[in-house]
C-alpha cells in the first residue's frame, strides 16, 4: 500500500512538473483544405495555404513535413498519394513572431498521366515545432486532392499550332525567295549594265 501511494505521488509530481511544457505552442488554420482540379493538372502554387497562429509572448520556430494518414484514419472514398514528393508547402520553414502568423502555401507537381486522372487522394501536411521540449505537439492539416476526370482535349490547340508553324515556315520561304529574284535581278542589270559600257 506504501509502495503504491509513493508512485502515485511521484507520477502525479511527475505530471505537474512536465505539465507547462506540455502545452501547445501554436495554432493552425484550417484544418481541412480542399485542392479540386477541373480541367488541368495544377502545377506549382495552388493558391491554397495553412496560417499557422503564435499566441506567445516568444518567437517560434516552424516547420513541416508530409505524411501519409493510416488506413483507419482517411476520409471515406480517399486513397493515399502515390508519391509524398509531389507535394510541397513554401516556405520550408518560418519563425514567427510572438502574437502574429504566417502562412505555408501549397505546391503541386503531379505528373500528367493517365493513370492520375480521375484521383481522389488525402495526404497530411505536418507542421512542428523546432525546438525540443518534454513533449513536442504537431498539428496536422488533411490535404484532400481531386485530379481532373479528363485531360482538356488538345486537338484544337495543336491545329492551331501548326497552322501558325506552318505561316512562320511559309513566311520565311517567301522573304528568302523575294530576296533571291532580287539579288537576281540586281545582277542581271549590273551585267547588263557592263556589256553596254
Amino acid at each position: 500500500m506504501k509502495k503504491r501511494i509513493i508512485l502515485s505521488a511521484t507520477l502525479f509530481l511527475l505530471l505537474l512538473i512536465c505539465f507547462p511544457t506540455c502545452k501547445s505552442n501554436f495554432d493552425l488554420q484550417p484544418r481541412e483544405l480542399f485542392v479540386t482540379m477541373e480541367n488541368e493538372f495544377i502545377q506549382g502554387n495552388t493558391s491554397k495555404s495553412v496560417r499557422i497562429i503564435n499566441p506567445n509572448d516568444e518567437s517560434i520556430n516552424i516547420s513541416w513535413y508530409i505524411d501519409h494518414p493510416t488506413s483507419d484514419l482517411i476520409r471515406e472514398n480517399r486513397t493515399k498519394i502515390p508519391s509524398l514528393s509531389w507535394i510541397s508547402l513554401e516556405p520550408q520553414w518560418q519563425i514567427i513572431p510572438p502574437k502574429s502568423s504566417t502562412l505555408f502555401y501549397i505546391y503541386l507537381d503531379i505528373p500528367k498521366q493517365q493513370k492520375n486522372l480521375n484521383q481522389h487522394w488525402e495526404t497530411w501536411p505536418v507542421f512542428k515545432e523546432e525546438q525540443s521540449q518534454f513533449f513536442n505537439w504537431e498539428h496536422t492539416v488533411r490535404l484532400h486532392i481531386d485530379t481532373p476526370n479528363k485531360l482538356p482535349d488538345d486537338t484544337n490547340q495543336n491545329i492551331v499550332t501548326i497552322i501558325m508553324e506552318n505561316i512562320v515556315l511559309i513566311s520565311v520561304i517567301t522573304i528568302i525567295c523575294i530576296g533571291v529574284v532580287i539579288s537576281l535581278f540586281i545582277i542581271r542589270f549590273r551585267i547588263q549594265k557592263n556589256r553596254k559600257s
